[in-house]
């Protein structure tokens, strides 16, 4: 996490997840969430759970639950994300191109644990250390030379001499130089004899590296799925702006692209854990309050085509409920 392209990417997915709220149904009902979906881990909150179960999904394309408790029923009732690196599948050969999975092998567990007791969510594809390895390798070394340019002291200029015959020590060179600086700082000009000055053209964007790391945020931007304007890069691999006229397009593409295919996996994996018929999904229109705009037309929209009531209208939109006298008209009671 030493690339800020990458933070930044990660930041926007992770970050837009744990905004979400999940929730049970059955059909068209409403259920309780229960601890499995507010605090799956009696130690810490959901949204760090959830935050690093994303995290190992974009980074590894895998992560697990250990499941810590079960209801009456066996289902899961407490679960804890374990990180990807400290889980370790155990497996059996069959012949093929597939392995039985017989168990795993957890970091601070002296004995290995029951397939059961571990809940899986599986990517939709391979993690970004595995696709963008050498990407991420590049960019890496680019961070490292642009640190390293920063922090050199480069010459203003060149001295040069105009007299090859003449072989000059090292401490007549350094009283020619004394010489020139100090005529400098006091005169604002110099005189030079025999010698010729040159000033190097360094501009702060070449010590930088601008260009390049306005490539890598690109390439980047790309790997993750996420528009290149909601990090600052562009297809050009300059720099961009996002304006508000472009911001409900730029976070519909977010939460489509970058963060719909996470979210699929996650919906997926905790509705195989709950009783038969029940569904679990995120609320995605808690993430369109952000666009005060969007989401107002999206509710209006419901509200027109009778899909929802004007009080719903309103709760989507966290405004409260008019609390007005009721109207008490014979035969409206």
């Amino acid at each position: 996490m030493t690339i800020p392209a990458v933070v930044a990417c990660r930041d926007l997915i992770v970050g837009t997840v744990v905004q979400l709220e999940p929730y049970r149904y059955r059909g068209e009902e409403r259920l309780e969430n229960g601890y499995l979906l507010e605090k799956p881990d009696p130690s810490t909150s959901w949204p760090t759970t959830i935050a690093g179960t994303v995290d190992d999904l974009l980074f590894h394309g895998r992560a697990y639950w250990r499941v810590l408790e079960r209801d009456s029923e066996g289902f899961p009732r407490r679960a804890r994300w374990t990180p990807f690196g400290d889980v370790t599948p155990l497996t059996r050969s069959s012949g093929g191109s597939y392995a039985a999975l017989t168990g795993y092998r957890i970091a601070g567990l002296r004995d290995d644990v029951p397939v059961d007791d571990v809940i899986r969510f599986d990517g939709q594809a391979p993690g970004v250390l595995e696709t963008g390895a050498r990407l991420l390798a590049g960019a890496i070394a680019l961070e490292e030379k642009a640190r390293q340019l920063a922090s050199v002291d480069l010459p203003a200029g060149v001295l040069k001499n105009d007299r090859p015959d003449t072989d000059l020590g090292d401490d007549e060179l350094e009283e020619t130089l004394t010489n020139f600086e100090a005529m400098r700082a006091a005169h604002g000009v110099a005189i030079l004899d025999g010698f010729t000055y040159t000033r190097e053209n360094l501009s702060p964007a070449d010590l930088q590296l601008i260009e390049a790391r306005y490539h890598v945020a690109t390439e980047v931007s790309r790997l993750f799925s996420v528009p290149v304007a909601m990090i600052g890069a562009s297809p050009s691999g300059g720099a961009s702006a996002m304006l508000y006229s472009n911001l409900e397009q730029q976070l519909a593409l977010l939460s489509v692209t970058s963060v719909g295919p996470h979210l699929a996996v996650l919906e997926a994996t905790l509705s195989d854990v709950v009783p038969r018929g029940q569904e679990v999904a995120f609320d995605v229109q808690s993430f369109q309050r952000a666009d005060p705009k969007a989401a107002a037309d999206y509710a209006i929209a419901l509200k027109d085509a009778g899909l929802i009531t004007v009080e719903e209208a309103r709760s989507m939109l966290g405004i409260p409920t008019s609390g007005g006298s009721p109207d008490l008209t014979p035969g409206k009671v």
